[in-house]
């Protein structure tokens, strides 16, 4: 292999990364993968969700971005990457969970402040779009439940041609949770529902090939 090959192996493997193994429970759900739409954390949860390439090196981008501006705001007194945890109560008839945890993870949250930044990347576009204001406003309402604070939030993106920022009013943040909420639980229902699916269709697999099997056995 040439090192021509090598190098651009090397830096491609950096943007494909590695598999994620660790099993995550089924009914933690992702801010920001509710925040677009309930079917892609369906697919998420799923396994089913293809990422291409492109894909790979569009996130690769933006995480590059993210870490860079987090690393130069860090004297302002940032906390980047902070995680966030909330449930809400939610009964899974057949998976037997009693909860839909949610997860998230705040781009940069100073605490004096009370402020919360979520960043945002794109190469063609500078509009901030409707789930990138739901998700900030629903990590809102979670650091108002953890900490007992209202905190101010703010969209920054860094467009095709601009940085743009937009300020999520308090009086907004009920109304993008209610829609967070509902995603939720159409998602735990989703889920819940296939599972016991899957788990029936494996089921009397297993019951088909054991008789083929009996047949098998027994006859002459």
């Amino acid at each position: 292999m040439e090192r021509r090959d090598q190098i651009e192996a090397l830096f491609k493997g950096l943007v494909e990364g590695k598999p994620y193994t660790k099993k995550i429970p089924l009914n933690r759900l992702s801010i920001s993968g509710l925040s677009f739409s309930a079917e892609q954390e369906i697919k998420r949860k799923l396994g089913e969700k293809e990422e291409t390439l492109k894909d790979k090196l569009n996130m690769f981008r933006g995480t590059a971005l993210h870490n860079h501006i987090q690393n130069l705001v860090k004297d302002q007194g940032y906390r980047a990457e902070y995680r966030l945890y909330y449930s809400i109560p939610h009964t899974w008839h057949y998976m037997g969970f009693e909860t839909i945890d949610f997860v998230g993870v705040i781009d940069l949250l100073h605490d004096e402040r009370n402020e919360a930044i979520e960043l945002k990347s794109s190469t063609s576009s500078d509009k901030i779009e409707e789930y990138h204001k739901t998700q900030l406003a629903s990590y809102l309402k979670m650091l108002q439940e953890k900490t007992g604070r209202e905190y101010t939030g703010l969209v920054v993106k860094f467009g095709g041609s601009d940085v743009v920022a937009e300020e999520i009013q308090r009086d907004e943040v009920p109304k993008y949770w209610d829609t967070i909420v509902r995603r939720a639980i159409l998602v735990a229902d989703k889920l819940d529902q296939e599972m016991e699916r899957r788990d029936i269709q494996a089921s009397t697999a297993t019951d088909e090939k054991a008789g083929s099997l009996y047949k098998f056995e027994t006859s002459d």
